[in-house]
């Protein structure tokens, strides 16, 4: 299911969390690993812990382990895992600055500013909006009929799909180093060019990539892969579609290879590898239509002079429409 949930990025204010939250994935990378907890260790302070045990103390403020808990489980998942590795400490201290800030914006009532009191009245709206919005799409239910009738009336919508074999050779830069790797365009044609005729040759596939296979200098993957049109880059895309089964492509340059597509076969996608991409077209316009039918039933007005729409520029010397004077 394809549907957003951004109400995180309004709650844990990002800009305070960043520093120390960020710097745990530098930690990751050069820290040692805890040991780790004997088992009954570890189940003793299981047993102890609590969803609302008091883990924070700021002055008279008192943060819980699920408070915590929730920030670190809507953190990114490089920098969950770096808490994960070497603890929550960072996220303490970052946790106690943000209450501390609060606290301190409270004593000079900054909480009573319109502005301010406006900013929260509407992220919280935002917040609910999202959640219902979630909550909607998650009870939605999509039957095996509305996809088998979904796929049958838009089945040429779906790119078409195609087995290739691909064969990449690394270009050497002009200005190379001694050792870098990589080959010459011409050198790199002259080789997939033995790669085409060994193929065509019946070679198995194994054998070639066991003979010409060169790490970060030529690939030859044994296994062909499946791609779908539009997915690579516009020159390659074309290439392999253009071709027939069991056809190669002229060796193509890109910027940094050389490459040469066989083509095995193409295919319109069956419906059950479209599946999720159906369930999910047909739960937004579902989606859609449920709030359409909510603000049919709203009793919503608006200010026809206030949210007017501006008429479409029928041209690029017209110029802007003003208001017209009184």
């Amino acid at each position: 299911m394809n549907i957003r949930r951004s109400a995180i990025a309004i709650m844990i204010p990002s800009s305070i969390l960043a520093g120390a939250l960020g710097a745990l994935v530098c930690l990751a990378q050069t820290a040692p690993k805890p040991a780790e907890q004997p088992a009954t260790q570890s189940a003793t302070a299981a047993a102890a812990s609590s969803p609302e045990k008091v883990v924070l103390k700021v002055g008279e403020t008192k943060v819980t382990q699920a408070d915590v808990d929730f920030l670190i489980g809507n953190l990114n998942p490089q920098v969950r895992q770096a808490v994960a590795s070497q603890g929550r400490k960072p996220v303490g201290d970052e946790y106690a600055m943000m209450v501390l800030l609060s606290q301190k914006a409270q004593n000079q009532h900054l909480d009573a500013a319109p502005e301010i009191q406006r900013k929260i009245a509407f992220e919280k709206l935002q917040i609910l909006a999202q959640e219902e919005y979630h909550k909607i799409a998650q009870t939605i239910q999509i039957s095996p009929d509305e996809i088998n009738t979904y796929y049958s009336a838009h089945k040429t919508d779906f790119p078409e799909e195609a087995e290739i074999h691909e064969f990449v050779v690394t270009k050497k830069p002009s200005d190379a180093k001694a050792g870098e790797p990589g080959l010459s365009a011409a050198e790199a044609k002259t080789r997939l060019t033995e790669i085409q005729k060994a193929v065509e040759a019946g070679t198995n596939m194994d054998e070639i990539a066991k003979k010409y296979d060169v790490p970060n200098t030529v690939l030859v993957d044994p296994k062909p892969v499946t791609v779908r049109k539009g997915q690579m880059i516009p020159a390659l895309d074309k290439a392999a579609f253009d071709l027939q089964p069991n056809q190669f492509s002229a060796p193509l340059e890109t910027q940094r290879a050389v490459v040469m597509l066989q083509m095995l076969s193409r295919h319109q996608p069956d419906v059950k590898s479209v599946t999720p991409q159906i369930e999910d077209n047909l739960r937004q316009e579902k989606v859609r239509a449920t709030m359409d039918d909510m603000k049919a039933k709203a009793n919503i007005w608006m200010d026809p002079d206030y949210f007017k729409e501006s008429p479409p520029s029928s041209g690029a010397s017209e110029q802007p429409n003003t208001p017209a004077q009184p």
